[in-house]
């Protein structure tokens, strides 16, 4: 419910705007003073107390359910902006022991805003929490930055997010000796939080303001003091529109107008001016000064982050994992366990699509995680990534693409579902996202290095592989059954003693006697480790032993040696080898 501070709001009864209304900015006290006053002729919104009450309640719920009372080990990753700084606010006030003992991690990238440093401080001080800082290692100051690493402008961004993110939060999270990680993100700043968990239980991390929206934000921040970056306090307002990429650029034609106070809390005139502005931008949100432009008012905060890169996240959460974690952090799972919904997918497709031995592989692999951090096949936008540059657009390091192959893609339109199945069995749906024609010369000489058809992998990728792409999320029906065991990397996982170091060894051939010594020796020169047998058993090239016959040998050698051997662990991965 939104009223405008006129006459017509100084009618509304106190006592309803005090019970039943959350003001925006101000306590109810002076939200009063405001509201009669002719110099704040704004429009406040006015905000139902049970909502933003249900979502401090739930708030507490997540953090009792998931933190310890001492905050011991706990590392919340701030950027200082809006929410970030609203959940530091919410912890002072409800759970302070916990703030005491737990750490909040920033990181000068040496390419903040000025006013990111200053807000920074304000936090700092109003709740009585100074933060850990790091900073790029060997600089302390942007000039040094660009003597050593170079322009942030001409470095790689997979090169720029690791110096000066990735690092110095690694270094960080092991002098805190992280368990959990906090983080600000919500479901509502982008397309790819939609999905996000309130506990990603993988990766030990909680995001307990997923459930917030901006509006939340703004509302309790407004009402409750909490320091805002002061870059939210101007309009930038053009005449023409401007191009998102273009927006960093110096000397842009618009009029940079300081509001006084932050853009939200303006009315339509003092955001436009007299006459209106026919475009007004403001800054939303705050990340590096070469990677954030201002937005509209209307638009997403994520809207204006990486707009001119392919990347939508900050490396900190896509590239920082420890070790032993999963590629990308945590084991992706994409088996659906609902039957009701598994049943909708299959319904709801428009083809069925009998899977090659070499695409059963790569689904079972994209299904049970094995290709994490990977949803699906890839898309046109990852699959020119990983070709070009062995990184996925988030710029995790990936060495292959991981495509699904079509002949024929007529009756299959962007946007509708494939049912994809396994000699027979319904295996897996996947959506058609992106459908696509890769240039497959392109991508046999940036792979593999030729495109000469002597090497039997491009030779297949030319010759059997299908014309075109289809990529998109999978969802699994049923795992893939191979004719030899095989196991997940969930139940690999499983098999092997927590706090034990891992000797593993990974083959295409069949195991012969000199593998057997290799495997000996290794797993005793690492001192009480476990030694994992992992064999590929997908299909190679022509002429190689089939799967079942190599997969044979390795259980009679598990057979002859499990009593002589007990510290050998024994799985089998159905990966289609690219040779």
């Amino acid at each position: 419910l939104g009223i405008r501070g006129s006459s017509k709001t100084q009618a509304v009864p106190s006592r309803i705007v005090y019970a039943e209304m959350f003001a925006v900015r101000s306590f109810s006290p002076i939200l009063s003073r405001r509201v009669h006053a002719p110099q704040f002729q704004c429009s406040w919104r006015l905000l139902s107390t049970a909502a933003l009450d249900d979502k401090v309640a739930t708030f507490k719920v997540d953090i009792e359910k998931h933190l310890p009372a001492d905050g011991k080990r706990v590392v919340f990753a701030t950027a200082w902006l809006a929410t970030d700084n609203v959940f530091v606010a919410l912890m002072h006030e409800h759970f302070p022991k916990i703030l005491s003992g737990m750490h909040l991690v920033a990181i000068d990238t040496m390419h903040l805003f000025d006013t990111t440093h200053i807000v920074a401080k304000q936090v700092e001080a109003r709740y009585s929490k100074a933060a850990l800082w790091k900073a790029v290692a060997d600089v302390s100051t942007r000039e040094e930055f660009n003597a050593k690493y170079g322009n942030c402008e001409e470095m790689d961004t997979a090169d720029f997010d690791f110096v000066s993110k990735v690092e110095p939060f690694q270094r960080a999270l092991a002098e805190c000796n992280k368990d959990i990680l906090i983080t600000g993100r919500r479901m509502d700043q982008a397309a790819q939080r939609i999905s996000l968990d309130v506990w990603e239980d993988g990766k030990r991390t909680l995001n307990p303001m997923a459930g917030w929206s901006w509006s939340d934000i703004i509302a309790y921040a407004d009402a409750k003091g909490v320091p805002v970056n002061e870059g939210h306090n101007f309009s930038y307002r053009a005449r023409a529109p401007i191009v998102a990429t273009e927006r960093h650029l110096p000397d842009l034609p618009w009029e940079k107008v300081p509001l006084g106070k932050p853009f939200w809390q303006c009315t339509e005139k003092e955001l436009k001016g007299d006459p209106a502005a026919p475009i007004t931008y403001v800054f939303k949100s705050f990340g590096d000064i070469h990677t954030t432009v201002p937005v509209e008012p209307h638009e997403s905060e994520r809207a204006g982050r990486f707009v001119r890169q392919a990347k939508t996240e900050c490396g900190i959460h896509t590239r920082t994992t420890s070790a032993g974690s999963p590629h990308g952090g945590a084991l992706v799972d994409l088996m659906v366990k609902d039957a009701a919904k598994a049943k909708e997918l299959v319904d709801s497709c428009v083809k069925a699509v009998e899977l090659s031995e070499r695409q059963a592989c790569d689904v079972f692999c994209l299904l049970h995680g094995a290709f994490s951090p990977l949803r699906g096949f890839m898309d046109e936008t990852a699959y020119k990534s990983v070709v070009k540059d062995m990184r996925l657009p988030e710029k995790q390091l990936f060495g292959l693409p991981v495509t699904f192959d079509m002949q024929d893609v007529s009756g299959v339109k962007q946007g509708e579902k494939l049912l994809l199945k396994w000699k027979g069995e319904d295996v897996a749906v996947l959506e058609a996202s992106s459908i696509y024609k890769p240039n497959k010369v392109v991508e046999a000489k940036e792979v593999y290095g030729t495109s000469s058809l002597e090497h039997p992998t491009v030779f297949s990728l030319v010759q059997e592989t299908g014309a075109y792409y289809v990529g998109g999320n999978l969802h699994g029906i049923n795992s893939v059954a191979f004719p030899y065991p095989v196991q997940t990397p969930a139940e690999v996982r499983a098999v092997l003693p927590e706090g034990k170091p891992v000797v593993a060894f990974q083959n295409r051939n069949p195991i012969h006697r000199a593998h057997f010594e290799l495997l000996v020796r290794a797993q005793r020169d690492v001192k009480d480790s476990t030694l994992l047998v992992h064999p590929t058993c997908g299909p190679t090239q022509p002429g190689d032993i089939d799967g079942v016959v190599r997969i044979s040998t390795y259980e009679a050698l598990k057979e002859e040696t499990k009593q002589e051997f007990p510290m050998f662990r024994w799985a089998y991965l159905p990966y289609s080898m690219k040779m």
